[in-house]
């Protein structure tokens, strides 16, 4: 699930109604781990391990491949709009990280 190749998508993640867990939990049943996951430019090491080690977990659980496409956006803040120039991607609402 491509948050930001998916216009509906971006929308639902911009207005939080769609959550990096939900993300996740829908790994169990598809094959896709976290995809193109926008994340706020101050994003630390620790917390993308956090995430990774997320994905990893689930992967290993369900003997299954699952990647972590994440996105830090250079100097971008929660709570602001991304601004991607690419007819591929769609910009939306950076999420905090909880």
């Amino acid at each position: 699930m491509p948050v930001l190749e998916d216009t509906r998508l971006a929308q639902l993640w911009g207005e939080g109604a769609l959550s990096m867990d939900q993300l996740l939990a829908y790994s169990a049943v598809c094959g896709t781990g976290l995809d193109t996951i926008p994340l706020p430019g101050d994003t630390t090491i620790n917390q993308l391990a956090r995430i990774i080690g997320d994905v990893a977990s689930l992967s290993v659980k369900l003997s299954k491949p699952l990647s972590a496409r994440l996105l830090p956006v250079a100097g971008a803040k929660a709570g602001e709009l991304t601004t991607f120039d690419d007819p591929n991607i769609v910009n939306t609402v950076l999420q905090p990280l909880p």
